[in-house]
């Protein structure tokens, strides 16, 4: 049943918008934002196969896990970088 559900576009697109929304809760870009963005990402490549545009790309559950897994490092690691690098100003407490 688990296997149906993972390898579903509609299931992944509501993974994404659920862990998006909880974004707004979090506001730490780190965790959710991304997992969020990747799973509708994974979503939208599921439905565009499921639709006959996208040629088959994921064969099955495991496929589509890992490509969201992927993403997820991906995409966090990204909004790190620029979190990270624009808050460089200076510190008045620095001696």
């Amino acid at each position: 049943m688990i296997d149906i559900l993972l390898y579903s576009g509609n299931i992944w697109l509501i993974i994404g918008l659920v862990l998006a929304i909880l974004e707004l809760t979090n506001g730490s870009l780190i965790f959710f934002l991304p997992t969020g963005a990747s799973g509708m990402i994974t979503g939208l490549i599921l439905k565009l196969q499921e639709n006959g545009s996208l040629p088959i790309f994921l064969n099955d559950w495991a496929g589509s896990l890992t490509l969201w897994a992927i993403l997820s490092l991906i995409l966090s690691l990204g909004l790190n970088y620029i979190v990270r690098r624009k808050e460089t100003s200076d510190d008045i407490n620095n001696y």
